[in-house]
């Protein structure tokens, strides 16, 4: 069984903090701050809830001030990373809003080690201008970890964070950002600044591909923002939105014929759907994006579309054979319900052809 990741913050960890702080500050009771953070309702804290409560409990035991306390943890968080430096932001996150400067520079050292992508969106919270006029100063930093908080701490969907929705009603807010590092020559950063613009084309669908239009069209665009643009597109390409394939150079499939569609009419639970077909052309096939879907069956509810990604290239042949397959392990962000399920075929955003296959219980499971 894997390792759930809120093991990550551990006894062993904490242990390991309180004697790195009693170093520093002799004073420091450490039986009794483990005793205030290892209590009966441990086991049963959630990860971002384990990191809470440590914040808290270093507040109460460090008993200083916060410049004080600030100094305490910046030293000892180089011997962290992982999970377990987030409590160092999360603790700038708590009792930092009212000293900027000096949250921001330790801010500026915690994401280094770890994140501190969580912490910045209470202060763009409090002072929005301010903190924006910082990340545009880390986003200019020749180091990538604080260019990547840059991008990272204004996404409006970011995981495990509340939403920023007034960055995703106004997302010119964000372009100055964006601008400096739509050619950022590191995939850490670039891969931020897609799910930035992929964050925001859910609700501001016109606004991204006209700034994407631009970056693409309006200068010599390099390779780096050509992987930012794409991984950009990825759900308006999903979608079928007509502007993102097209801005990708997915164009018409009218030239496109499908034959020898083969595929299982049924496939247990666990157990793996096999199809194969061929597309022919009587000219190039061209750049093609091949996807499926799959329409999930769902109790009292209607079946929902997931798409899948089969394929994408530049075919210069004017034949081409593929196989298809679709794994039905069982997964925990998944439930399978047995039944009647349609499979579409998806060439450019569009749809090609339509099947249907049954999925079964598996026998395992009906023993």
């Amino acid at each position: 069984m894997s390792k759930l990741l809120k093991e990550e913050i551990s006894k062993q960890n904490i242990k390991k903090l309180t004697g790195l702080i009693k170093n520093i500050k002799p004073d420091f009771d450490a039986l009794s701050f483990e005793h205030s953070v290892l209590d009966e309702q441990w086991v049963n804290l959630a990860l971002k809830q384990r990191i809470r409560k440590l914040s808290e409990q270093l507040q109460v035991y460090l008993s200083c001030s916060y410049l004080e306390s600030l100094n305490i943890l910046k030293a000892v968080s180089v011997e962290f990373s992982g999970l377990f430096h987030f409590i160092f932001a999360d603790y700038v996150e708590l009792y930092g809003l009212n000293d900027f400067e000096s949250s921001m520079q330790a801010l500026a050292l915690f994401t280094k080690n770890s994140t501190a992508e969580f912490a910045i969106r209470a202060f763009l919270t409090k002072e929005p201008e301010k903190t924006k006029q910082q990340l545009l100063i880390w986003s200019k930093s020749n180091n990538e970890h604080l260019r990547r908080l840059a991008s990272e701490g204004v996404r409006p969907r970011l995981p495990w964070a509340g939403h920023l929705n007034w960055i995703a009603e106004n997302p010119e807010w964000v372009r100055p950002i964006l601008e400096n590092l739509h050619s950022d020559g590191s995939r850490y950063v670039q891969k931020s600044v897609a799910n930035l613009l992929n964050d925001l084309s859910k609700s501001q669908e016109q606004w991204v591909l006209e700034l994407l239009e631009t970056w693409l069209t309006h200068n010599s665009p390099s390779n780096e923002t050509k992987w930012i643009v794409k991984h950009a597109l990825r759900t308006l390409l999903k979608r079928g939105n007509a502007k993102a394939l097209a801005l990708m150079g997915y164009g018409s499939i009218e030239h496109i014929t499908l034959n020898e569609w083969q595929l299982d009419k049924n496939v247990q639970i666990g157990e793996v759907l096999n199809g194969q077909f061929i597309i022919t052309s009587q000219q190039k096939l061209g750049v093609l994006r091949l996807e499926y879907a799959l329409w999930f069956l769902r109790k009292s509810q209607s079946p929902y579309r997931k798409v899948f990604k089969l394929a994408e290239s530049c075919y210069n042949s004017d034949c081409k054979a593929f196989n298809l397959r679709h794994n039905f392990k069982l997964i925990s962000t998944r439930h399978y319900l047995p039944g009647l399920h349609k499979i579409e075929l998806i060439i450019n955003g569009q749809t090609m052809h339509s099947s249907m296959f049954e999925l079964q219980q598996s026998i395992t499971n009906q023993s």
